[in-house]
């Protein structure tokens, strides 16, 4: 894939680019700190904050509920029933400007109708990321968050007075329009989508188990991100500088990010993605009392650009979860929402428990400090010993994989095992036990042996696999999948190894074929034969 048409814009990275910088002005308010005075009392400013925060994570605990309960709603990206609420949401603050009397109800009618409305097209966009391939969706949302950046600074020298207009009448529709068109595009016939939690009641137990501790750990910046919000929305002053910054740095590393991936494939987690934004926030942080109003607007911007970071990471995680695992990428991802946004939800209520006096204090800002590092710390130790499971693991394969010239062994086999194929001759090399299944008597797949029962054999088998995975760019999953395949196992023991459903097997085997350009088991085993 050339850079230069891989950074170019589509459908799904425009409309994602563009609800985020819709929710990157309405997180803040949108054209509330632009509101009368009168409408903005001290009372009626921490109520509506307070309220659209609220609103946004039940919109993810609602969907978690029933998503487990009624996995046929995820199918939809119902865009209409989440335009309307982001659309009437800030028309309902500008309403507010002309009738004194509902002032107070318009603001948090608003912040409901913001918070629910941003949370669905969040999920709805999830949706279809996940339902991409790896590369594809992954990549796309990596451009929407650069752009998304850039219409933000675009935003910033546009009159706030056509901004109040500009984003209900324009730009949200523009989103739900991009955001139909790419659900109309997503198969909806894909594993993920017609799998039924309750009837993999193990896989999903399975799954959301092993993902509590990386919500935690996004969650834990969540908490940081939440008190440092409150600050700035209680001091207004604050406000567009600190989005600014954190959005400029957010792109910066949006930027660094494709330039690695481009060049080389990139093995992270979430755990080990905290463990490296800890210190750097917990620094920020600790500096932030002490080191003066000019480095308050930095310290803030860098903290909330952590946490920034680390959703967008948390949405290409829960969509190879999707992909890898068959589970209903809506439900996965509502639950890791359900657990950061409760917590950045805690974070905005330390900061309201700081205080929310007119002159930002060192006792406030240590407070807030103070407590946010406590968090930071006790998640880091939890997840000290969180072993590198697969539901942990993100993979970035390479966007422009190295040619292969020099070593076309695979390449023979494909024409050697293709033309055995097509004259109805036997497949040469394939082993003795192709096809059979094991008997109870075959270890696990962490330790298995081959026919002749040699560990050399066997670890050499493993050599084979991998190689012919780096060569023709299978995933992690898909390789775990083949190699277990080569080693005789069966679709319903391998499904049930790998906590998968025997559909979502099936799928990976497809797509394990059609990446070789075989379409067969024997095929498969003289290919890694004749590695």
């Amino acid at each position: 894939m050339r850079a230069p048409s891989a950074v170019r814009p589509d459908v799904p990275s425009f409309g994602y680019a563009t609800f985020l910088s819709v929710n990157a002005t309405s997180i803040w308010g949108g054209i509330y700190p632009y509101l009368p005075d009168f409408c903005q009392t001290s009372l009626t400013t921490i109520v509506f904050y307070t309220v659209q925060i609220a609103a946004f994570w039940l919109a993810f605990c609602a969907a978690t509920a029933l998503t487990w309960a009624r996995p046929g709603l995820s199918r939809g990206a119902h865009v209409l029933a989440f335009s309307v609420p982001l659309a009437f949401g800030p028309l309902m603050l500008v309403g507010a400007m002309y009738v004194e009397s509902l002032a107070f109800a318009l603001v948090v009618g608003a912040a409901v109708l913001i918070g629910v409305g941003s949370a669905g097209y969040l999920m709805s966009w999830q949706r279809v990321f996940a339902s991409l391939d790896s590369a594809r969706g992954n990549l796309a949302l990596v451009k929407g968050t650069g752009f998304s950046a850039l219409l933000y600074f675009s935003l910033c020298f546009i009159p706030t007075a056509l901004t109040a207009y500009l984003i209900p009448l324009v730009l949200v529709p523009l989103a739900g329009l991009c955001l139909w068109i790419a659900a109309c595009a997503t198969d909806a016939q894909q594993p993920m989508f017609d799998d039924v939690p309750r009837e993999h009641a193990v896989v999903y137990k399975n799954a959301l188990r092993e993902s509590f501790l990386p919500a935690l750990s996004v969650g834990a910046l969540g908490f940081s991100s939440g008190a440092v919000r409150f600050i700035a929305v209680t001091h207004q002053e604050l406000l567009s500088s600190i989005n600014i910054f954190s959005m400029f740095a957010l792109l910066a590393v949006m930027a660094v990010f494709y330039g690695v991936w481009h060049r080389r494939t990139i093995h992270v987690d979430l755990m080990s993605v905290f463990r490296v934004l800890f210190p750097l926030a917990a620094t920020f942080l600790i500096v932030l009392p002490f080191a003066g109003p000019g480095f308050t607007t930095v310290g803030s911007g860098v903290t909330y650009a952590c946490f920034m970071l680390a959703c967008v990471l948390m949405m290409m995680h829960c969509g190879q979860i999707s992909r890898d695992s068959g589970i209903n990428p809506v439900l996965i991802f509502a639950f890791y929402g359900t657990i950061t946004y409760f917590m950045q939800m805690c974070g905005y209520l330390v900061g309201y428990a700081s205080g929310s006096a007119a002159a930002l204090g060192v006792e406030q800002l240590s407070f807030v400090a103070l407590v946010a590092l406590y968090v930071m710390l006790l998640i880091a130790l939890v997840g000290r010993k969180v072993g590198k499971l697969h539901t942990n693991r993100l993979e970035f394969l390479m966007l422009t994989p190295r040619a292969q010239s020099k070593d076309t062994s695979a390449e023979i086999a494909v024409s050697k095992a293709v033309r055995a194929r097509d004259a109805g001759e036997p497949l040469d090399g394939a082993p003795a036990t192709a096809g059979k299944r094991p008997s109870a008597a075959t270890p696990s797949a962490g330790a298995p042996v081959t026919a002749d029962g040699g560990p050399q054999l066997a670890d050499r088998v493993a050599k084979r696999c991998r190689r012919l995975c780096e060569l023709y760019g299978l995933s992690s999953r898909e390789a775990e999948v083949m190699e277990l395949i080569v080693r005789g196992y069966s679709g319903p023991a391998i499904a049930e190894m790998l906590f998968i459903s025997e559909n979502t097997m099936r799928t990976h085997s497809k797509r394990i074929y059609a990446k070789l350009d075989i379409h067969k088991k024997q095929e498969l085993l003289v290919l890694v034969e004749q590695m």
